[in-house]
């Protein structure tokens, strides 16, 4: 939820002292008309969102805060488009026995530790094609894991500009009837603590280190090997005005026979082969985000990035892509957007495959400002090699000397989305 926030505070008794707290109100709010768009075969419509799923259409968001600011609360609640009242990102209780410490539980959004890289522009605010929005270009984790879900969170300022943060992911329940066995065992609980430190010099920038705990084991024969998790580094330079870079990468640490099981498609026939990739999960990523301010009138926004393998059989992926924003008149703003990726991905019964081509992705639309909280944009984009978008997957299904190829696909996707877009 954005925090600008609507609402005047409100006063509330706490205690028979009297105290107050300061309550606010607000919401963030993105749905995607899409009259027509193309899937490679078939003409198709609907309402959606950025990222996919049921049109956000209302949310309302609550902030309580204690006159002294050592204890407050934060919850939300959405009406999606066709689903019901349901959960929304976050509903937290928090307290700070000290002013260095402030103490969590709840659950959480993927962002709420403080550590999220990324930057959004472009079709990742449009309708997100699949591919080409992806690792690289991630406009909320490019670079530093995000984590959410139920947990406790401590954070920790010991000194200023220095902070230090440790999240847990709790589980909801201890039946184990609501949830597999070994999830709810303390051991795969802690094993997944992410815990990070970050350091701001004050006019230059901020340097960060973020662990996020796997632990998963593979055993190969009478071997058995592991995967611990994941370590991050990133720097966000503040030093030049109008300039936002973040730089990082992220590492798996992992041992180097460590193997997973994964699905290949063959080129030659369509049939899909199962097999162990060595090393699958023994990779590196290594990312950069930008965004610079030329004018009031002008932004130019680029992200990119390369994922290395340990000891496989597979060549280095990586993607490059660049946007621009520009106000043609008040309240008036042209955005254009295109991406490059080496190397596709495909999904298919819930399983990663990688596919062989590479893939662009554009976007070309006008954004107009409605009163002071809103905005409706119309547009067209544009998608190739079968990347389709989070709304509709290209069409994957083609017979090629009497066999089909499912989940490979050459067809150029397309749509015309009209975004509605609210804040408070």
């Amino acid at each position: 939820m954005k925090k600008t926030l609507i609402a005047v505070a409100a006063a509330a008794a706490l205690t028979a002292t009297s105290a107050f707290a300061e309550i606010t109100f607000g919401a963030w709010l993105r749905s995607a008309l899409i009259p027509v768009a193309y899937d490679g075969e078939d003409y198709l419509g609907g309402l959606t969102q950025s990222w996919g799923g049921a049109a956000r259409t209302a949310v309302l968001g609550v902030n309580g805060v204690s006159e002294d600011g050592m204890a407050g609360f934060t919850f939300e609640i959405r009406n999606q488009a066709g689903e019901g009242i349901n959960m929304g990102d976050r509903t937290v209780t928090w307290l700070k026995p000290i002013e260095q410490l402030k103490l969590s539980v709840g659950k959480f959004d993927g962002g709420d530790n403080g550590f999220r890289e990324g930057t959004g522009f472009g079709a990742w605010n449009w309708v997100r094609p699949s591919a080409t929005t992806g690792l690289f270009f991630n406009g909320d984790d490019s670079i530093m894991d995000a984590t959410g879900g139920d947990g406790f969170m401590a954070e920790i300022f010991p000194i200023e500009g220095f902070k230090v943060m440790v999240n847990v992911p709790f589980l909801r329940s201890f039946d184990d009837s609501k949830l597999t066995k070994a999830n709810a065992k303390a051991y795969d609980i802690y094993k997944k603590t992410q815990i990070g430190a970050a350091y701001t010099i004050d006019g230059t920038g901020t340097l960060k280190v973020l662990w996020t705990g796997v632990s998963e084991e593979s055993k190969i024969g009478n071997s058995k090997y592991d995967y611990t998790g994941k370590i991050g580094v990133a720097f966000d330079l503040t030093a030049v005005e109008n300039l936002y870079l973040a730089i990082g990468a992220k590492f798996d640490i992992v041992d180097e026979d460590y193997k997973v099981n994964s699905i290949e498609i063959d080129d030659e026939t369509g049939i899909n082969d199962c097999k162990d990739w060595g090393g699958a999960k023994n990779k590196a990523y290594f990312a950069l985000n930008a965004s610079y301010k030329v004018s009031d009138a002008i932004t130019f926004n680029m992200n990119g990035g390369v994922k290395l393998f340990k000891e496989s059989g597979f060549d280095p992926k990586w993607g490059i892509g660049a946007g621009v924003d520009y106000v043609i008149m008040e309240g008036l703003t042209l955005n254009a957007d295109v991406r490059y990726i080496s190397e596709t991905k495909y999904s298919k019964n819930g399983v990663k495959i990688d596919g062989n081509d590479d893939s662009v992705s554009f976007l070309i639309g006008a954004t107009k400002t409605i009163g002071s909280n809103g905005n409706i944009g119309i547009g067209f984009q544009g998608a190739t090699n079968g990347s389709g978008f989070s709304a509709f997957n290209a069409y994957k299904n083609k017979t090629v000397d009497g066999y089909t190829k499912a989940g490979y696909s050459d067809n150029f996707a397309w749509c015309v989305p009209v975004m509605f877009n609210l804040s408070f």
